[in-house]
């Protein structure tokens, strides 16, 4: 398949890709006095709630049934049905760890439709107790996803991706195959897994939500929604209005607008953001000067002439060395990547490696979103067929879009009601698209860059809300929390008091992405598979650490030797007492040369500068490079803990200090190369220790070869 399809389809341009854009930055929240939440005792005895064991792996040092409870919620499947069929629902509870916990917990939304909230969230919280401290955060999976039963999961297409990643497909073929494949999926849901599909749409997830704060024993809650669960959100709003303190909307997604028709107009935004904004860089544009103009004619190049790269499927250990990228998946790879604040600032340098022929930043990151399996896209379908289907593909606006754009986004409005007519799931009507008015405290969040849900829908759902309070992220692209400090502190304070608008200090101090350029940037391609242990990477790094640790042997071997020589010259002196006693400054060379020649004085040659100082060359060679490890792997596991995608290029420019260590270490191997050679031609010393010192000089030569081969020695170019 010409992986187009899923980079083209809406079907991912919603999913907040938050596997890409989460670190480990986040809420923090202050202490509240009042009723207490139940205790670990208490969730196990609620009749709405079943504990269980919690259906993903902890982290290192949470205990289950302390930091974290599990467990299932079980709610009709209709709720005006509520003696009918039921389903059940997974719920991750991260408790707090405070003395005084509020009473109100914070309820997350995934978005999608059809993200999982408890595979994006659970660990990334779990690591950071400051995360957790003094609220609840509720996590739960909304009906149709991954760990509810059941869960509306497309299996078929995951099989359609292995089976034609590696071909080079037309658009009408793709397309043809993929409508195939979800054809087989509703099938295989609605009639051999006799699921309701109906059933899985906004307003009854919506009452999932006050089934599980009731099962749960809450009072009123905080909603946090990121992309679709904002949309989410806003029906829980005008659904159960008393439930609610306060609601956190992140990336929003307005009831009254159809994203769908204006997806081109919202990817034709991004990208001219983007162009902008490395172009009123002066550090962006110097580096990577004309870059609109190089990606489209990268993009023309691609769809003239695919390339192949290696796309690698993580969850199977499967790489598919030949995956076609045509200029069309290549856009819309980059569309998708937009949607990560934390990837903005690649972009521009991904852009230039790919006008050059190198993918290798872009296969890594295109592998992780074309192998998602956190995503349901059954629960997608029967979401968005009955909410927002209801419209005529003549409606697409494609004014001033750039043909690149409209010849990607054209079709797929009609795609997409295809896609629904054999989905065949009842329309939630009017009201569904109704403006929310309510006048509960809502924070919105919003990011420049976001490709789908851009700031101005954020405007149009405040319009309507009383107590709104908005905030546009100028670095950000689809969803803040987690992403950006800013937003994590608004965050706070507004959860603290939702009546007061937040403290806005720390918005005056944000400002535009800070662009991997020559400026910041170490080019240092190696850092990333050194750090994963590619190969032949890890090979290499064996290696160097061989040589290294025999290198590392001068450390007791040249204190050994000059032991030897001081007590040799000791007994000399007690046998010829009249004999003048070596110069201070000589003892540490000058025993060296003795003791290896095997006796004092051995040739003029023995006691020469050269010889003076192999011993030393010999001694310091080992901890410099020693040094340069150890510090660049502190550098390195730092960046990767912090999940800093400047790691796929190199590292940060205050590192320069430390590239010098290298270069140190190449001086003192020529020195040790030419002292090896001095010593065989001029007959320096004793046979074996000249061994030793030409193996010596052999592994620093070695280390010298493989830092070569990972650019080391032009990092600082």
């Amino acid at each position: 398949m010409k992986t187009n399809f899923l980079a083209n389809s809406v079907i991912l341009r919603l999913v907040a890709v938050s596997v890409l854009c989460l670190s480990a930055a986040g809420f923090a929240y202050p202490a509240a006095s009042g009723v207490q939440h139940p205790s670990q005792a208490q969730f196990a005895d609620l009749p709405g709630f079943s504990p269980a064991k919690c259906m993903f792996d902890l982290p290192a040092g949470v205990k289950e049934g302390e930091q974290v409870v599990c467990g299932y919620v079980q709610t009709p499947l209709d709720h005006a049905n509520p003696e009918g069929p039921t389903i059940e629902l997974a719920v991750a509870i991260l408790k707090s760890s405070g003395p005084n916990p509020a009473p109100d917990p914070l309820f997350i939304a995934q978005g999608g439709p059809g993200g999982s909230t408890i595979e994006t969230y659970a660990n990334l919280l779990l690591a950071n107790n400051k995360l957790v401290s003094d609220r609840d955060i509720v996590l739960f999976d909304q009906r149709g996803t991954k760990f509810s039963h059941p869960n509306l999961y497309c299996e078929e297409i995951d099989q359609l991706i292995a089976d034609t990643v590696e071909q080079d497909l037309s658009d009408e073929e793709s397309q043809a195959l993929a409508d195939q494949a979800f054809e087989q999926c509703q099938i295989r849901l609605s009639s051999r897994e006799n699921i309701d599909l109906a059933a899985f749409n906004s307003q009854q997830n919506a009452d999932d939500i006050e089934a599980i704060l009731q099962a749960l024993g809450y009072g009123k809650i905080n909603l946090y929604g990121v992309s679709y669960g904002t949309l989410l959100a806003l029906h829980f709003m005008d659904r159960h209005p008393d439930s609610l303190r306060s609601v956190i909307l992140d990336a929003v997604v307005p009831r009254q607008t159809n994203f769908i028709l204006n997806s081109a107009q919202t990817m034709d935004r991004a990208f001219s953001v983007l162009f902008e904004s490395c172009r009123n860089d002066p550090a962006c544009n110097r580096a990577y000067p004309d870059l609109e103009e190089v990606f489209f004619v990268t993009v023309k190049k691609l769809n003239e002439n695919p390339a192949r790269i290696s796309l690698t499927d993580s969850d199977k250990s499967i790489t598919y060395q030949h995956a076609v990228i045509n200029g069309d998946t290549f856009m819309s790879g980059l569309f998708q990547m937009l949607y990560a604040g934390s990837l903005i600032p690649t972009l521009p340098r991904m852009i230039y490696d790919a006008s050059q022929g190198n993918f290798d930043f872009f296969s890594r990151i295109y592998s992780i979103l074309l192998f998602d399996r956190s995503m349901s896209l059954g629960m997608y379908y029967s979401v968005i067929c009955a909410e927002d289907a209801d419209f005529d593909p003549a409606d697409q606006d494609l004014t001033g879009v750039r043909p690149e754009i409209v010849k990607v986004e054209k079709d797929e409005p009609e795609n997409l009601l295809k896609i629904c007519e054999f989905w065949n799931v009842a329309q939630l009507g009017e009201q569904a698209n109704a403006p929310v008015t309510s006048d509960i405290p809502t924070l919105l969040l919003s990011g420049y860059f976001d490709p789908i849900t851009p700031p101005y829908y954020a405007e149009q759902a405040s319009q309507t809300l009383a107590h709104a309070y908005t905030y546009t992220n100028p670095s950000g692209g689809h969803g803040q929390a987690l992403d950006d400090p800013c937003a994590n502190q608004l965050i706070q304070t507004f959860l603290d008091d939702p009546s007061r608008p937040p403290d806005l200090a720390c918005t005056h101090k944000t400002g535009g992405p800070s662009y991997y350029t020559p400026a910041n940037t170490i080019d240092f391609p190696l850092a990333l598979p050194l750090i994963n242990f590619e190969q032949p990477a890890g090979l290499q790094f064996i290696a160097l650490i061989l040589f290294l640790g025999f290198l590392l042997t001068a450390l007791l071997a040249i204190p050994i030797i000059w032991l030897i020589a001081w007590m040799r010259r000791r007994r000399q002196m007690r046998i010829a007492p009249a004999a003048p006693a070596p110069a201070i400054s000589t003892l540490p060379a000058k025993p060296f040369a003795e003791a290896a020649s095997g006796s004092p004085t051995h040739s003029p040659a023995s006691t020469s500068l050269i010889a003076k100082a192999a011993g030393w060359l010999a001694f310091i060679a080992g901890p410099i490079l020693s040094a340069f490890l150890v510090g660049l792997g502190y550098l390195l596991f730092k960046m990767a803990l912090e999940n800093n995608y400047q790691i796929f290029f190199g590292v940060p420019r205050s590192a320069a200090v430390l590239f010098f260590l290298p270069l140190l270490f190449a001086l003192v191997s020529l020195g040790m190369i030419f002292a090896a050679l001095h010593s065989w031609s001029k007959g320096d010393w004793s046979v074996l220790t000249r061994i030793y010192y030409t193996l010596l000089t052999l592994s620093a030569a070695g280390c010298l070869v493989i830092l070569f081969a990972w650019g080391v020695f032009g990092a600082l170019l």
